[in-house]
């Protein structure tokens, strides 16, 4: 059974909740009573439960005489059994008399399903239907009577309905009110009752949830630009779909936990691959809006969708046979989400369960690239005939710059700097300490450092990649044509390996390339070596942002012998990936 812990910070972010229903401009479906169709309007729901599941539910109300709460525990009553029985949504002849328990019971107060529109259309449909019971008597009333005598009848009728509007505002009035009485009603019954029994959040997760900026990270994944973005990036979401939909089986049948869910579009693809059970979890208001997705594709009784963060939450099951996930960065860490991952799967994950993707990588290169010196680097030089090196970046650390650089940039053999196998990761094993060596592919002026990452999909978590020769191979092939090797673009169907690249010579994503401007250019020769170390660093102040340093020398090929002489001119450059 899930456990909600409530708080007076949480008390605001729920107040928050139901506050969206009222300002939210998107329309979200209104699920039926029984089945699984939605609708958009209640008057529209209720019509569809009359003619195909036998349920009038206004006449009902009217006949009983139902107030406010005893609809909503109507309402919230068949939804519990629709969840409980799969087989109630073919019920054709529902009904109740008033003898019911239910609408006396407080625990149907508690909304059955989360964020549950219907109940928020009750005190409409009570205007609507109040209104249009008064036109028909009053068409009645009217029939066969003189033209003076309508004319007097209508006089008096306008005057009534000037003091039924007064009414009426008295009455919208009192519903307000009756809503802000449920509203305290179900936080006092079913939120603080539990403050008690709630999962405890580790001290770490509370120190990392006070320094990392969390609301402001997650509120910057409420809005619908950046998830289009993300979803148009066809190397990611193709990436994800292609794995998923090419291994329906050791999806078929499973229980899938994917951790920030976003629109939802993963836990999709897991549930048309034959999942029996998908867990989405994201602590952005996203999920209301991913929510609405999963109803309107008819895969709610398959998804549930869990609001929160996934260090805080007892979710609705024990253990998870798969946890899909798109948690990278730029540069890969970027953002500490893969951190969440690891609880996840600590928590969660059944023995020999599957992470995807299962690894991941990171890659360093040099790069030649004059014009992206001259628009970006170089900039403050020259603005329309004017110098402004009071704009340039000062002191000893320099900004990390994001951009798709073209592969033709590219001057250097790659290094791989950091490996990470999810299944055996963990969040301080992500800093990470490298050496590398680089050498130079061509005659060059070496501008910049250029780091990306790969990503790969496996079927058993225990062979999670490819080996460590197939990782140090070269981008391109060596024929001279400039031609990339297969195995560098990362789509390898026939070893049952899937995944993909987010370097210079694959398609650009928007993860693009993370650029390590030198404080002073490099000449090379071809066969000449680049040597040097990388450190990368979560930062004390903001651990979801990096912190790293580059130590390098360049060795000229005819002095491949004086390595440690060269080592004498090392330079150490500072960044930040903010």
């Amino acid at each position: 059974m899930s456990v909600v812990s409530y708080s007076e910070s949480s008390s605001d972010s729920q107040d928050g909740r139901w506050d969206d229903w009222e300002d939210d401009e998107v329309s979200v479906p209104m699920k039926c009573l029984f089945c699984a169709q939605t609708f958009d309007s209640a008057a529209v729901l209720f019509q569809h439960a009359k003619q195909a599941h036998g349920f009038d539910f206004l006449n009902t109300r009217a006949a009983l005489n139902l107030d406010f709460y005893q609809s909503m525990r109507v309402v919230n009553y068949i939804r519990t059994l629709s969840l409980k029985d799969p087989q109630f949504s073919a019920t054709t002849n529902f009904s109740i008399d008033g003898t019911e328990a239910f609408l006396a019971d407080d625990a149907y107060l508690k909304p059955a399903i989360a964020d549950d529109s219907l109940l928020y259309a009750l005190d409409e449909l009570d205007l609507d239907d109040e209104s249009s019971r008064q036109e028909n008597l009053a068409r009645t009333a009217n029939a066969g009577e003189s033209a003076a005598l309508q004319e007097q009848k209508l006089t008096a009728r306008i005057q009534a309905l000037e003091q039924q509007l007064i009414q009426r505002e008295r009455e919208a009035k009192h519903v307000s009110q009756q809503f802000e009485e449920y509203r305290e009603m179900v936080k006092r019954q079913f939120y603080d009752s539990v403050e008690t029994t709630a999962a405890p959040v580790s001290e770490a997760a509370e120190t990392f949830a006070e320094a990392d900026g969390s609301d402001y990270y997650f509120n910057s994944y409420a809005g619908n630009d950046i998830h289009m973005q993300m979803l148009q990036d066809k190397v990611r979401t193709e990436g994800y779909r292609d794995f998923i939909y090419d291994n329906r089986d050791i999806f078929q049948g499973k229980v899938v936990l994917d951790v920030g869910c976003g629109t939802g579009i993963l836990s999709m693809f897991a549930a048309r691959a034959g999942a029996a059970k998908v867990i989405a979890v994201d602590n952005s208001d996203i999920i209301h809006k991913a929510r609405a997705n999963v109803i309107e594709n008819g895969l709610d009784n398959v998804i549930t969708l869990v609001k929160g963060r996934i260090e805080e939450l007892e979710l609705p099951v024990k253990q998870v046979d798969i946890i899909i996930s798109e948690w990278m960065g730029y540069f890969l860490l970027f953002e500490a989400m893969l951190d969440s991952v690891l609880v996840a799967r600590d928590k969660y994950l059944a023995p020999g369960g599957l992470l995807a993707p299962s690894a991941s990588y990171i890659y360093l290169t040099a790069i030649s690239d004059q014009e992206y010196m001259n628009e970006r680097a170089n900039y403050w030089d020259d603005v329309y005939g004017f110098k402004m090196s009071a704009m340039k970046e000062r002191g000893p650390v320099k900004e990390a710059d994001v951009d798709v650089v073209p592969s033709s940039a590219v001057v250097a053999t790659r290094a791989l700097i950091s490996e990470i196998d999810h299944g055996t990761a963990t969040p301080a094993t992500l800093d990470f300490t490298s050496s590398f060596t680089l050498q130079a592919t061509q005659d060059a002026t070496v501008h910049a450092l250029l780091g990306y990452f790969d990503v790969a999909f496996s079927r058993v978590q225990a062979t999670c990649g490819p080996s460590r020769e197939e990782l140090a191979q070269p981008v391109y092939t060596s024929d001279g044509s400039g031609a990339v090797a297969p195995k560098a673009l990362w789509k390898q169907p026939e070893s049952s390996m899937h995944g993909f690249t987010t370097g210079p010579h694959g398609t650009p994503t928007h993860w693009k390339q993370t650029v390590f401007v030198l404080k002073d250019p490099i000449a090379v020769a071809a066969g000449d070596k680049l040597h040097g170390q990388f450190v990368c660093r979560k930062s004390t102040s903001n651990p979801r942002e990096l912190d790293l340093e580059i130590t390098y020398f360049h060795v000229p090929a005819a002095l491949k012998n004086q390595i440690d002489d060269a080592r004498q001119h090392a330079v150490s450059q500072k960044y930040q990936l903010r």
